[in-house]
């Protein structure tokens, strides 16, 4: 009897997050090339590593809402690497999706954080993106208590 290969979680997190990379190093512009502002780094929540967490980069500077400048989610190691469209400086958001996986559908749900870290005007990190290859900081969240929103109070 043959097993039906249903993705697991896991796989469909790793398999999405090299997607994005993927369509990100042919689509980026801006940098002089897909490979010229290359970012990579870590999500920490609770300082531990976490997977599935999207970083979302925006371009500083433009008060008309900080057009997103490139964005990835994180492997099973927290990792994540994006091509980043315009050097200068960035401010970085967060999400972290739940995920549910029903019959051969992967959905994603509510934020983890309750939306905490997803506000351009109160990033989680601002970091400055040179040409190239660039390593960031540990981006470190926090989780909030149990039955409680961040909507309120962020860290």
């Amino acid at each position: 009897m043959m097993e039906s290969p249903l993705p697991t979680p896991r796989r469909w997190i790793r398999s999405a997050a090299t997607s994005v990379v993927a369509g990100l190093l042919v689509t980026a512009v801006g940098c002089g090339g897909p490979e010229s502002c290359l970012v990579s780094g870590k999500v920490l929540v609770d300082d531990r590593p976490a997977e599935g967490v999207y970083v979302v980069f925006h371009t500083a500077g433009d008060s008309t809402g900080l057009p997103d400048s490139g964005s990835a989610r994180s492997g099973d190691d927290g990792s994540f690497t994006v091509v980043v469209s315009t050097p200068g400086e960035s401010t970085v958001t967060a999400f972290w999706p739940t995920v549910t996986v029903k019959d051969q559908d992967t959905i994603e749900g509510g934020d983890r954080f309750g939306g905490a870290y997803r506000d351009p005007r109160r990033p989680v990190a601002t970091v400055t993106i040179h040409e190239g290859e660039n390593a960031v900081p540990p981006i470190k969240l926090t989780s909030p208590p149990r039955g409680k929103s961040r909507t309120s109070s962020r860290r």
